[in-house]
């Protein structure tokens, strides 16, 4: 527990800095926080590391200490609350009215220090919380606060809420709803206002989650690496992002094969085909956080698709559908996010991330529409369309992780389909498992860490769409119908027999046309936050 009177959240977020021309890229820490807990400390502190750049881009929770006269006090209210607050207040009958409309009000005292009272809407629960905190952190940013304390004070329904639930709700959302990609403005008025630090209280109980900050710290990164542009997050960018972490964190180790002569000697012909026509090397990257030697320890490995662009090949994508395909590696974003929130937080569970990195680019040595390749797992795949390209690359990654590390579970993340966007917009994901209760403890982490999953269905009959003609599988169905769940069946078949698996299609919430709660417009970092909520929970089952 915390020794001072309240604990100030510091929220180091990892950046990237362009280097010259080729666009490699590194991530780096902001500078080094100050905690009131010692605990705190230890796990997420790290001297700043400038590599090749003049980006250390303050945007979230950086910490520091601040003076009563500079903090802006925020306060959420249930409903008898904050009617009795506003009406024992100096206000007339119109003005009263008024808040109660906006939900909301602004008071400053004779120094001009700034309290904020907003209305929650505890009857919603946790996303009452979020969705109130999400506005004060607008307001708050509009007024260019640097320091904030919210003091949440409400009767609880211990049944639909409860006080800790709903103190992280506040954390969460006051962590991660002020995201903003502003690297690349020049202007000075273009840039967002942060806030530089912040405490939690509900009911008279400071919050204190380091899991879930070191959580948000993962879901920034994996922001940043989404929303960065393809000429400098391309393969060998986010593979030196990759080596970063490594360093940043001792427990972590890194394995990797670079390049089309590597990749086909480990016989991943499929993921060597994706990426022939770039100039930027194909790859496998893996991040292994291996720290329970336990003869009876189970290994989690999580595989993340990682097109750092994709023009679809040869079956090039149309224009109003091609210039967000650097959003096409949120599965490798979000495998990386939670390896460095893990690397934080240090569960005693054996987790390895692999990605698999290529730009999907024409040319004359791009891969052709009706090729037939040898898949690692010795199954010879007929190429249905060149724009069908992460479940090759995933095939490849998921086949050599299995043969490498002998996993029990293995969860793959994905911006695979239209299909599963068309099937459930932009508010959850689509679930395609082989085993139930798998399933279930993956909703379950889903949901109560505000990333939602849905389960789709896996029949016989989609297998039988993919038999191939003149080799073993074709890489897509005979039709547009059904993609979702064709895309998951041709992955099925690359799972090793007693291992259980997840496909997790995120195409619709790892990139949003409109800003939504926690979610901020562009790139989510979606699949951090219930990985690590999973991840947690296996620790908890030790």
């Amino acid at each position: 527990s915390s020794s001072s009177s309240s604990l100030f959240f510091c929220f180091s977020i990892s950046v990237m800095f362009g280097v010259s021309v080729v666009g490699t890229l590194a991530s780096s820490l902001l500078r080094p926080c100050t905690f009131a807990s010692t605990t705190s400390k230890r796990l997420l502190s790290a001297s700043a590391v400038v590599v090749g750049g003049k980006y250390p881009r303050y945007n979230g929770i950086v910490g520091g200490t601040f003076t009563e006269n500079d903090v802006d006090e925020v306060n959420l209210f249930c409903k008898d609350k904050f009617e009795t607050f506003v009406e024992s207040s100096s206000m007339c009958e119109r003005e009263q009215a008024d808040v109660k409309e906006k939900k909301s009000v602004l008071k400053y005292d004779d120094n001009g220090r700034r309290t904020w009272t907003f209305l929650v809407d505890v009857e919603k629960g946790k996303d009452g919380f979020i969705s109130t905190t999400s506005s004060a952190i607008k307001s708050l940013q509009q007024m260019k606060a640097k320091n904030a304390k919210f003091t949440v004070n409400c009767a609880l329904d211990e049944n639909s809420i409860s006080a800790s639930e709903a103190g992280d709700a506040v954390l969460q959302a006051a962590l991660l709803s002020g995201y903003k990609f502003d690297k690349y403005f020049t202007k000075k008025d273009s840039f967002p206002s942060y806030l530089h630090s912040v405490s939690v209280s509900i009911n008279g109980k400071e919050v204190n989650n380091i899991g879930l900050e070191a959580t948000c710290h993962g879901t920034v990164l994996a922001r940043d690496l989404n929303n960065e542009r393809s000429d400098v997050a391309s393969p060998d960018g986010v593979h030196a992002v990759a080596k970063h972490l490594v360093k940043l964190h001792p427990q972590l180790e890194l394995h990797d094969i670079v390049g089309l002569h590597a990749l086909r000697s480990e016989d991943m012909n499929l993921l060597a085909a994706v990426g022939q026509a770039s100039v930027h090397e194909p790859r496998l990257v893996c991040i292994e956080h291996m720290v329970n030697s336990s003869p009876d320890a189970e290994t989690l490995v999580l595989v993340g698709k990682g097109v750092t662009f994709d023009t679809g090949g040869l079956n090039l994508k149309p224009t109003n559908f091609i210039e967000t395909m650097h959003c096409d590696m949120g599965g490798a974003a979000a495998v990386l996010g939670t390896m460095h929130a893990i690397a934080q937080t240090r569960p005693n569970v054996n987790v390895v991330g692999v990605v698999g990195l290529v730009e999907n680019a024409i040319g004359s040595e791009a891969y052709k529409p009706n090729a037939i390749i040898k898949s690692r797992n010795g199954k010879t795949v007929e190429v249905g369309n060149t724009d069908a390209e992460g479940r090759l690359v995933l095939a490849d990654a998921m086949t050599y992780a299995q043969d490498r590390y002998k996993p029990t579970k293995m969860i793959e993340l994905s911006t695979l389909t239209g299909a599963c966007v068309v099937a459930l917009g932009h508010s959850a994901a689509g679930l395609f498992t082989n085993d139930d209760e798998f399933a279930e403890h993956l909703f379950q982490s889903g949901k109560s860490s505000n990333e939602m999953l849905w389960k789709m269905p896996h029949f016989p009959e989609y297998d039988e769409e993919l038999k191939g003609t003149v080799g073993d599988i074709n890489s897509t169905g005979p039709s547009r119908y059904g993609g979702a769940c064709t895309a998951a069946a041709f992955l099925r078949s690359f799972v090793s027999e007693g291992v259980k698996w997840a496909h997790v299609d995120i195409a619709g919430p790892a990139d949003i046309p409109k800003e939504r709660g926690l979610f901020p417009q562009g790139a989510t970092g979606f699949g951090v936050q219930f990985l690590a909520n999973y991840i947690q929970s296996l620790q908890s089952q030790q």
